[in-house]
């Protein structure tokens, strides 16, 4: 049986998440919220209060513009007691994002990365200086909680980038090299890429309730996927788990993306497209560049289009045979793709489903270019949450 302490500390937990979701509240709705006493609820908000988490606020002048008396107080996060940082690692940029403690935006800085692909210890440099830029801009730089760092490849949990071909590196200790260079500033996990990107769609689109349970994908320079469940990213065992660019669905591929001869990725990523319509005649040395080729209709544009359709089908049928999501989520710069294809996309995804098994819905993700870097910084405000409420 849990003590008053863990009931207590339960409690606060609860009343932040509850203060998190709504934005702000009075205290009577607040006690309403978590179905306490007004005693109860006025001993957890003073506490939360002299911690700085809590703050008061008076109520909007719009919205009391029909009453009298004083204004009343309403309660809400307090946005400065805590930030976020996440980083992003591109092949031709970098960004730093922040969050506040209300999980809003507050901060982006994107560099360009010139000279590719950049060595681990240029990346290392180039975002310690960009933090220390941010926390230059602060007050009090010690509301800053740590760094998320987001990577196109495989990581493992102990923070060791295995594989991330677009940025060239594989076996890089990353975690442990940013970390000496920031010092005191934890560098708290490195994600996927794919990862980061589905929590902010998720943040975008946070009145889709199916969005709890879906697959995201990223289409860029490489192939990403996320699997979240219950709200949750599924990692499994090693924090591998999605990794769906990966996946075998034919024999060579458009491009070649070893060691997986036929990956989903070798079909759809940018290089596999780009392959694609120079082998069918086309010139382009941009994705851009083939994107005008096909908005002007021309013949070999619009059959790599339909190519391209085609094999991310055979990709989305295997995920929706094994996992069967109620939604897919795609993203990343080859995602324009699918909004001209889209249609095309859907029947085959149909013709490659046993009749019984029900077509996802598919969806085009808002998220701009800055999403991965705020997802990292999501997620470390997600896991400053989660270790605030007891087990």
């Amino acid at each position: 049986m849990a003590g008053p302490v863990v009931l207590r500390r339960m409690n606060e937990a609860r009343a932040l998440e509850c203060l998190a979701s709504t934005g702000a509240m009075s205290r009577a709705d607040l006690a309403r919220a978590l179905n306490m006493t007004r005693s109860t609820s006025s001993s957890i908000v003073a506490t939360l209060l002299d911690a700085g988490r809590v703050q008061e606020i008076e109520e909007q002048a719009g919205r009391r513009e029909n009453r009298t008396g004083r204004p009343s107080i309403r309660l809400r996060l307090n946005p400065d007691h805590a930030h976020y940082l996440g980083a992003d690692i591109g092949a031709s940029f970098l960004r730093l994002s922040a969050v506040d403690y209300m999980g809003r935006s507050r901060y982006l800085r994107e560099e360009r990365v010139h000279d590719r692909p950049a060595d681990p210890e240029t990346v290392v440099a180039r975002i310690g200086e960009m933090v220390e830029d941010y926390l230059a801009t602060l007050k009090d730089p010690g509301i800053v909680v740590g760094v998320n760092v987001a990577v196109p490849g495989i990581v493992d949990l102990a923070g060791n980038i295995l594989r991330a071909p677009p940025i060239g590196w594989a076996g890089v200790p990353f975690r442990n090299m940013l970390q000496a260079r920031l010092g005191s500033l934890p560098v708290r996990r490195l994600v996927n890429d794919a990862n980061a990107f589905a929590l902010s769609a998720r943040a975008l689109q946070r009145q889709d309730d199916a969005l709890g349970d879906a697959v995201f994908l990223l289409l860029d320079d490489g192939i990403g996927g996320c699997i979240m469940t219950g709200g949750r990213i599924l990692e499994g065992s090693s924090g591998i788990a999605g990794e769906i660019g990966h996946m075998p669905i034919g024999d060579t591929g458009f491009c070649n993306v070893p060691p997986v001869d036929g990956s989903l990725e070798s079909y759809v990523a940018r290089p596999a497209v780009l392959a694609r319509y120079r082998a069918l005649g086309g010139v382009a040395e941009h994705l851009s560049d083939y994107l005008d080729a096909l908005d002007t209709g021309e013949p070999v544009a619009r059959q790599v289009l339909m190519d391209w359709s085609w094999y991310l089908a055979r990709g989305l049928a295997i995920v929706t045979t094994l996992l069967n999501p109620e939604t897919v989520v795609i993203g990343g710069r080859v995602s324009t793709l699918f909004a001209r294809g889209a249609d095309h996309v859907t029947d085959a995804l149909s013709r490659n489903l046993l009749e019984q098994t029900p077509v996802p819905r598919l969806i085009l993700s808002g998220v701009g270019p800055e999403g991965v870097a705020l997802g990292a910084a999501m997620l470390l405000h997600e896991m400053d949450f989660a270790e605030d409420s007891p087990p």
